[in-house]
């Protein structure tokens, strides 16, 4: 391949390397994706729930479990990311193209992990408050919460 050749101007002499290296992939991945969503509205929102055995996951986004959405999300902007990265190894000036992507995954990598910070941050602060302002942890209450050594549950 020739240095000074753009990006576009190698993928339009090399069609089928695109479709192979991006398309094909991602593609993949989208149909495993829609299968295992398929699966899961099967499973938890169409599931034979009654009313002795309800779906404990009622009232979350299609009664599926917490975090099903943001996890299938993050994973595949990673795979997506993961691919196109690969097809920049190899072709010299992709990364200009896809700049704007690799902006979006690191916002959504700090974000993501930023907000775990923050909510193990904030939940450790609350415990040394309620440590400092009554002498004893919410844990240690709770333990004892009837006064009856008897009472088991």
């Amino acid at each position: 391949m020739n240095s000074h050749m753009s990006t576009v101007e190698f993928f339009a002499e090399n069609p089928d390397l695109y479709l192979w290296q991006v398309y094909l992939p991602i593609s993949i991945w989208l149909i495993v994706v829609l299968a295992f969503f398929i699966l899961l509205m099967k499973k938890y929102t169409f599931g034979n729930w009654s009313i002795e055995n309800p779906n404990p996951y009622e009232g979350e986004t299609f009664d599926m479990p917490r975090g099903i959405f943001r996890g299938t999300l993050t994973l595949t902007l990673l795979f997506v990311v993961v691919i196109l990265e690969l097809v920049n190894v190899r072709i010299t000036g992709f990364e200009e193209e896809i700049h704007e992507l690799m902006v979006a995954f690191q916002m959504m990598l700090a974000f993501y992990f930023g907000s775990k910070v923050m909510h193990h941050m904030t939940s450790t602060d609350r415990k040394k408050t309620e440590y400092i302002t009554t002498g004893t942890l919410l844990e240690e209450r709770a333990e004892d919460e009837f006064g009856d050594d008897v009472a088991a549950g």
